[in-house]
C-alpha cells in the first residue's frame, strides 16, 4: 500500500531532497509509522504511481564507427586553428611556471599554488584561450613539456578525436551510401525515409546522415557518385588557360553551333493543322579567337555541313580568310565535304588552305566561343516574346498561351526578320556594346578595346586575304568523287553529261558542285586537271521530238569521239610497232656478233690443246 523513501529513490533514480520536493509538489498522501524503532515516512503507492516515469522503449545500442580517417598531425601548424592557440597556450603557462621555479624561493608545490591563484590576472589572454586551470592540470602539462620541451605539438588537445565517429551500423552506412550515389541525385530526406522503412526508426537519425553525407564526405567525392562525366569534368577538371597574347587578329577563328532558345515562323513548313509552323532555328557563328570579333554566320534549321560552309564563307568575304581554324567535334564539322577523305578530296578547308584543329569532345572549357552564346542569350533571346530557354525550368507559363493565342502569335518573328535582328544585335556586340558605359572589353589581351578595333589594328584591311566572289563560289564548292557511267555522273538523283565524259568510262572523277546551283558541276580527273563542265540531262518525254533530236545529235558526237579514239590508237600501235621492230633487229645482229667471237675463241683454244698436249687442264 505504501513506499519508503529509498524505493522512491530507486523507482524515480533521484536522491532524498529531491524526492521529498517531488513528494510536497505532487501532494502525494504520506503516513508516518515506525520500522524497527524509528519514525518513517510511508507515501501512498495510489498517488505515486500516478506519477512514475514511463517506461522508455529500450534502444538497441549501435556501436559507433570511424566514417572518416583520423588525421595524425606530424607539425603544430597541421592542427586546426583553435587547437593551435590552446596548445601554444599551455606551452606558454609551462615556459612561465618554469621561470618561476627557478626564480622563485619558495618550495614548488607553495610556487605552482600561487602561479594558478594569479594566473588569469598576470596572463589574461592566454588565460581567456584555456578558460579554466588547476594545479594538478597545470602538473601534467608541466610533465609533458619537460618531455618535450622543442614539441608544442604534445600539448594540443585531444579533442577532435572522435571526429567522423558515428554511431550506425556498417550494414545500414553501407545501404545509406548506396541510396545516395545514384546518378537521380535523391535527397537526403528520401535515404532517410527508405532507410527507416528498412531497419526502424532506432536505425539512424536524420541528423546523423545529414552529418554524415554533408561533413564526413567530400563535395569531390559526392559529386563523383551523382554527376555525369561530363558535368563532373565541366565542375571539377581544371582548365587550359590560354594566353591570347600569342595571338593576332585573324590567326585563329573558333566556330559553334547551338539553339537559339526562342520560336520564329518557318518559311515552308506546316503543322498539324495546316497552318505556318514555329520552330527554333540553329545559330552557327564563327569568331576571332584573339579579338573575340563575330566574323560570319548564319541561321539553319538543323546544324549541318552547309550551314557552317555559308557562315564560314560570309565571314571570307567581309573579313579576308584566316589563317587557321578551330571547330567543334561534331559530326559535320568533320564531314567530308568540309574536311576532305585524306585519300581523293580535299575538302572546302583543305581547297582554301586552312588546318583545322577539332577541340575535344564533351568538353565546353576549351571553346571561348561558349562565353558568347550565353551572353547572346541573356542579351538577346530573353527580350524575345517567344523565349522558351534551355530547359524546362527556364521555360515560362505563358508560353503556351503564346503559342496558341492568335493575337499573340502575330508578334512572333518571321524568320528573315529574326535574321536582321540578329545582323543588329551582332554589329553592335562587335563594338558598341564595349564602347556604353563598360570602358571597353576586359578579356585578356584586349587591354580595353572592343573587338573590332582589336581587329582593325591588328589586321588592317590593306593586310587581308581578301578574296573575289567568284573565287569564293569557286572554292566553296562541294566536292565527291564518282565513277563515270554509261549515260555519265549520276548524283543527286540527277545526271550529268558532257562529251568528254565519254572518253572516261568506268573511270573515277572528282565532281565539284554548288548544293545551290545544281543545273551543272565541274569535273576534275583525279590527278586534279580540270576536265570539262557537266551539264543537268534533261529527261525526254514520250512525244518530245526535239529531245529526241538532240540525243540523236549526241550519239553522233560520241560516235565521231569514237572513231577518232581509235584511229589515235591505231596511231600508238603502229608507232610502237616500228619501235618493237628495229629494237628486235638490234637485239639479233648483237646475238649474231657474240656467237661469232665465241666460235672464235673455240677455235683458238682447239689450237692450242693440239699444239702442247700439257695446256689441256688449264684450257678445261
Amino acid at each position: 500500500m505504501y513506499y519508503t523513501v529509498q524505493e522512491l529513490e530507486k523507482k524515480f533514480k533521484k536522491d532524498r531532497t529531491t524526492i521529498l520536493r517531488l513528494a510536497r509538489k505532487k501532494h502525494w498522501t504520506v503516513v508516518k509509522m515506525k520500522e524497527n524503532g524509528t519514525l518513517k515516512n510511508f507515501y501512498l503507492k495510489a498517488d505515486v504511481d500516478c506519477d512514475l516515469p514511463t517506461k522508455k522503449r529500450e534502444k538497441t545500442e549501435v556501436e559507433a564507427i570511424r566514417v572518416v580517417s583520423r588525421k595524425e598531425a606530424a607539425a603544430i601548424d597541421e592542427l586546426p586553428a583553435w587547437n593551435q592557440d590552446k596548445a601554444w597556450a599551455r606551452y606558454f603557462f609551462c615556459m612561465k611556471l618554469k621561470e618561476a621555479y627557478e626564480t622563485m624561493d619558495w618550495c614548488k608545490e607553495e610556487i605552482i599554488k600561487y602561479f594558478v591563484a594569479n594566473a588569469e590576472k598576470d596572463y589574461p589572454k592566454k588565460y581567456k584561450i584555456i578558460k579554466r586551470l588547476s594545479v594538478p592540470t597545470l602538473r601534467r602539462w608541466y610533465g609533458i613539456y619537460l618531455d618535450n620541451l622543442d614539441n608544442p605539438l604534445a600539448l594540443a588537445s585531444g579533442n577532435g578525436y572522435n571526429k567522423g565517429m558515428r554511431k550506425i551500423s556498417k550494414e545500414v552506412l553501407e545501404d545509406a551510401i548506396s541510396l545516395y550515389k545514384t546518378k537521380n541525385k535523391v535527397s537526403i530526406r528520401f535515404v532517410h525515409e527508405r532507410l527507416v522503412l528498412k531497419y526502424g526508426a532506432d536505425a539512424i537519425s536524420y541528423a546523423t546522415l545529414r552529418n554524415i553525407l554533408n561533413k564526413d564526405i567530400s563535395t569531390l567525392v559526392k559529386d563523383k557518385w551523382r554527376m555525369g562525366a561530363k558535368e563532373f569534368k565541366d565542375a571539377h577538371k581544371p582548365f587550359v588557360e590560354r594566353d591570347y597574347t600569342t595571338l593576332c587578329a585573324g590567326d585563329l577563328w573558333v566556330s559553334d553551333g547551338h539553339d537559339i532558345e526562342t520560336f520564329c515562323y518557318h518559311p515552308t513548313e506546316k503543322d498539324n493543322k495546316g497552318k505556318r509552323a514555329i520552330r527554333s532555328p540553329k545559330l552557327v557563328v564563327w569568331m576571332d579567337m584573339k579579338s573575340r570579333l563575330i566574323t560570319g554566320w548564319t541561321l539553319s534549321w538543323t546544324e549541318n555541313t552547309e550551314s557552317i560552309a555559308i557562315a564560314l564563307k560570309n565571314g571570307i568575304s567581309k573579313y579576308g580568310k584566316p589563317k587557321k581554324l578551330y571547330t567543334d567535334n561534331g559530326k559535320a564539322y568533320k564531314s567530308r565535304v568540309l574536311k576532305g577523305d585524306n585519300e581523293f578530296l580535299e575538302g572546302i578547308y583543305g581547297t582554301l588552305g586552312l588546318k583545322v584543329t577539332h577541340a575535344l569532345p564533351y568538353n565546353a572549357q576549351a571553346k571561348p566561343i561558349e562565353r558568347w552564346f550565353l551572353d547572346f542569350k541573356n542579351d538577346f533571346t530573353r527580350a524575345s516574346i517567344a523565349f522558351k530557354g534551355g530547359h524546362i525550368l527556364e521555360r515560362k507559363e505563358e508560353l503556351k498561351t503564346i503559342l496558341k493565342d492568335e493575337t499573340l502569335k502575330n508578334q512572333i518573328l518571321e524568320e528573315w526578320e529574326l535574321e536582321e535582328c540578329i545582323e543588329a544585335f551582332i554589329e553592335y556586340k562587335n563594338h558598341m556594346y564595349y564602347k556604353t558605359g563598360r570602358r571597353g572589353h576586359r578579356g585578356d589581351g584586349m587591354n580595353g578595346r572592343t573587338p573590332l578595333e582589336v581587329y582593325d589594328e591588328e589586321l588592317p584591311v590593306e593586310e587581308r586575304e581578301m578574296l573575289s566572289e567568284e573565287k569564293l563560289r569557286l572554292l566553296f564548292l562541294y566536292e565527291e568523287v564518282r565513277t563515270v557511267q554509261q549515260n555519265g555522273i549520276t548524283y543527286l538523283d540527277n545526271t550529268y553529261i558532257a562529251d568528254e565524259l565519254y572518253k572516261h568510262l568506268k573511270e573515277k572523277v572528282k565532281v565539284k558542285y554548288d548544293p545551290h546551283n545544281l543545273e551543272f558541276m565541274y569535273i576534275y580527273l583525279m590527278t586534279g586537271e580540270f576536265l570539262c563542265k557537266a551539264t543537268r540531262l534533261n529527261k525526254i518525254g514520250f512525244n518530245d521530238i526535239d529531245g529526241y533530236k538532240e540525243h540523236t545529235r549526241r550519239l553522233k558526237r560520241l560516235n565521231k569521239i569514237t572513231k577518232e579514239s581509235l584511229l589515235i590508237k591505231e596511231e600508238i600501235r603502229d608507232n610502237l610497232g616500228i619501235i618493237e621492230l628495229s629494237a628486235a633487229r638490234q637485239e639479233r645482229k648483237e646475238i649474231v656478233e657474240k656467237m661469232k667471237a665465241l666460235s672464235n675463241k673455240k677455235k683458238e683454244e682447239a689450237d692450242l690443246v693440239y699444239i702442247g698436249g700439257g695446256l689441256y687442264e688449264e684450257v678445261k
